[in-house]
């Protein structure tokens, strides 16, 4: 069986009501869900990303449809969950403390897809965006929208995530900068 792989990364300012609704998201996620719940659960998730679409610097996505870099990229995926994605190793501090110094926070969805399914025809489809059009919030907002799309029984393994778990971990603009980052790009 082959592979292909969707991944979104949005980079919010740091918000701790914005970081309760979505680490609420991941939280209610259980490990065993029927395909309509999973479905569900990610559409409310995406409900509330473009919600606050407005508030994304920076992000990714990404949709490809080879299995040996779909595999690959959808374990370095499930690797940023398990791990402190941080350029640093000790707390950055309470966002309240650091006014002038801005804090940020992420949200992730992947999917590793099974190939060749109407999932991944309409993923592939859905991710068909010119390349100068990549980096566009309106990019953004048409792939959250189209999400719905997914069918779950054609997805392999799935994960949402929220970075940093405590917001004392939050990143930083010098984060932000370190090479481990650079896939986040600014939006237009």
């Amino acid at each position: 069986m082959e592979h292909s792989i969707f991944a979104m990364e949005l980079c919010f300012r740091f918000d701790p009501s914005l970081l309760a609704t979505l680490r609420e998201h991941v939280r209610s996620h259980p490990v065993s869900l029927g395909f309509h719940e999973k479905w569900v659960a990610y559409r409310n998730l995406e409900s509330d990303l473009l919600a606050n679409l407005h508030r994304v610097e920076r992000g990714c996505w990404d949709y490809y449809n080879d299995d040996q870099r779909a595999q690959h990229d959808y374990q370095m995926w499930v690797h940023g969950m398990m791990t402190d994605e941080t350029a640093r190793t000790t707390p950055s501090g309470s966002p309240e403390s650091y006014r002038e110094a801005p804090r940020y926070m992420t949200a992730t969805i992947a999917f590793l897809i099974v190939q060749d399914t109407p999932t991944d025809h309409a993923l592939f489809n859905l991710c068909n965006i010119p390349q100068d059009r990549l980096w566009h919030r309106a990019t953004f907002e048409k792939i959250l929208q189209g999400l719905g799309v997914v069918n779950f029984a054609s997805i392999r393994s799935d994960i949402m995530y929220v970075i940093p778990r405590d917001e004392d971990w939050a990143l930083t603009s010098e984060d932000l900068s370190d090479n481990k980052f650079e896939y986040l790009r600014p939006l237009f």
